[in-house]
């Protein structure tokens, strides 16, 4: 059987999301404009808890159509101040055995500059649109916020990838805080944080939400849980990249149940890792996260996806009787 290199693949689905004739026709069946969907994210309104992760749209060439599918957000980027070539290939590896990726991509992109003027095209979308934004140097995130937060509805700081060397630098508690308090200070609209995942271990938590009182500590609205796990793979030029897709699910909804148990019922934490469904999402939203963000997930179930969740998240809700997002709880109907 004939398949196509994963990156080709990719950038064959981007040029497809790029005309947006095709995706508009969607709009009426996304299950988008249910009012029933609508949900609160850091103090915005979005119509439904399903959002696109950084990653998918790391130029931000594609992100209206993702709207027009059905995603009640989107994040483009991860976007840094200089353009970026990223790690060598190969890059990705494809395990649709597992519904998972393996990636080693490292930020590539086509820098701030060319990110800003798409970002630009989608001013009567803004608020819906995010920007994920890194660096290894304060002063380039900085510039990054500081030009980018005027043409969205919320800045991801983006500080655990494992695929870019030197973000570990910001897993430091007294960076994080020193950074995160340098973009609060100047903050036009809601910041959120992109933390690296944790395991069972008693340390790993306590190191792990030791971050996430110090982001939010530090003026941040609210948290992404969380970024891919890391991996050592010899089919990766680097030799090592980061999980992504159905094995983290699991992770995902402990990791948010967690979260949410220490920083109650204030900031927003949106659940990231592994969600293809609307019983994922459904789970999710009941141990605390006020949305999802989805990225492995459409790669393998394509364009359909969103308005498929959308739908379910009505029928699961119809089951049990829930009049809207906010009244969801326990685990989801059969």
């Amino acid at each position: 059987m004939f398949r196509m290199h994963p990156e080709r693949a990719h950038k064959a689905a981007e040029v497809a999301l790029r005309v947006p004739v095709v995706w508009n026709a969607l709009r009426p069946v996304s299950g988008a404009g249910n009012p029933r969907l609508r949900t609160t994210v850091a103090g915005l309104q979005v119509p439904t808890p399903v959002g696109v992760a950084a990653g998918l749209d790391k130029d931000a060439r594609f992100l209206g159509a993702l709207l027009d599918l059905g995603f009640g957000f989107a994040t483009g980027g991860t976007v840094t101040q200089s353009p970026r070539p990223g790690n060598p290939e190969p890059r990705v590896i494809r395990q649709p055995e597992r519904g998972a990726l393996i990636n080693s991509m490292g930020f590539p992109g086509a820098g701030l500059e060319a990110a800003e003027k798409r970002f630009r095209r989608y001013s009567r979308r803004r608020d819906r649109l995010f920007a994920s934004i890194a660096g290894t140097i304060e002063d380039e995130i900085v510039e990054c916020h500081r030009r980018l937060q005027p043409l969205v509805a919320a800045v991801e700081l983006n500080v655990s990838s494992p695929n870019t060397s030197g973000l570990r630098v910001f897993h430091e508690p007294g960076r994080l805080r020193g950074l995160v308090e340098s973009l609060a200070k100047h903050k036009s609209v809601p910041l959120l944080v992109k933390l690296p995942p944790w395991g069972r271990d008693r340390d790993d938590r306590r190191k792990a939400l030791l971050l996430v009182e110090t982001a939010l500590n530090a003026g941040a609205d609210g948290l992404v849980i969380a970024n891919t796990h890391p991996v050592e793979h010899s089919g990766l030029a680097v030799g090592r990249g980061g999980l992504s897709g159905a094995p983290l699910f699991e992770h995902t909804v402990r990791m948010v149940a967690e979260t949410r148990a220490v920083v109650h019922a204030g900031p927003a934490i949106i659940g990231s890792g592994g969600v293809s469904s609307a019983r994922h999402v459904w789970q999710l939203l009941a141990v605390g996260a006020s949305a999802t963000q989805i990225y492995t997930g459409f790669i393998y179930e394509g364009p359909g996806l969103p308005g498929k969740i959308n739908r379910g998240l009505i029928t699961l809700m119809n089951r049990v009787g829930a009049r809207s997002i906010m009244d969801i709880e326990g685990p989801p109907p059969d």
